[in-house]
């Protein structure tokens, strides 16, 4: 896409407002392409921002049907939805909030098998899975065709965002192996339940990093984990050295 229809500019006019973005950032966005990992409670509100803020082409992964339990904290999702195929109602209600965009949806779990081949075509990836093993797969495929990768992660009351770029950063296998014991594998497991105002939180930063990275503006969380407690109303850095 060379520029932005009428229709376009008006409905973009807040992000192209801002200096750092203009209809140049605009262009870029619409012309990226994001995969997105995991279509649950992190992933159905990453997916609708990054719809509604015109990104071009968006990939969804994810092998899971709606269940009545997903409606809390899984916002794209409806009730008329339960036992329907997750990346088919997120293409829908994306293509409805953003006829711009272009969805690709694989409803298919991410295994060794096919994990790089996933990723491939994308600009970067954000993993919203819920356990160590995707996460650990997501970043090792990342990590050897150079793509970057936004993990985000959530559980009861708390959640974290790290960001990766190739030859810029540590990747995320090498920071979790670092990690205090107070954030376990039981930190990014939804089994262990979680407070669903926290995966809005969390999954609008990972959305952000993602974003800013496309458009080249701010400061990623490179070499370092953003972690944010809920109960306490607190944010605070983990960071590790480059």
């Amino acid at each position: 896409m060379e520029k932005l229809n009428q229709s376009q500019l008006e409905k973009y006019y807040c992000s192209t407002f801002l200096k750092e973005i203009g209809i140049e950032g605009q262009l870029r966005l619409l012309n990226s392409r994001v995969l997105v990992i995991g279509a649950g409670g992190l992933g159905s509100s990453t997916l609708m921002y990054l719809s509604s803020s015109g990104v071009g082409h968006i990939g969804i992964v994810d092998s899971d049907i709606v269940s009545l339990s997903n409606l809390p904290r899984q916002i794209i999702y409806r009730y008329k939805d339960v036992g329907k195929a997750k990346v088919t109602v997120s293409k829908k209600r994306m293509l409805e909030l953003n006829p711009d965009i272009e969805v690709t949806t694989y409803k298919r779990r991410a295994t060794k098998a096919n994990i790089k081949k996933l990723i491939q075509d994308y600009d970067i990836v954000i993993d919203c899975t819920d356990n160590f093993e995707s996460k650990f797969l997501i970043d090792d495929a990342c990590v050897k065709l150079n793509k970057p990768l936004v993990t985000a992660g959530v559980s009861d009351f708390q959640g974290q965002v790290n960001t990766f770029v190739p030859h810029l950063s540590k990747d995320f296998k090498s920071i979790f192996s670092a990690l205090p014991i107070n954030i376990d594998q039981k930190y990014i497991d939804e089994d262990q339940g979680v407070f669903p105002p926290v995966v809005g939180i969390i999954s609008d930063i990972a959305t952000s990093e993602a974003l800013k990275y496309l458009l080249g503006i701010g400061e990623l969380l490179l070499n370092q984990v953003l972690v944010f407690n809920a109960k306490k109303n607190e944010f605070h850095k983990i960071k590790f050295p480059e």
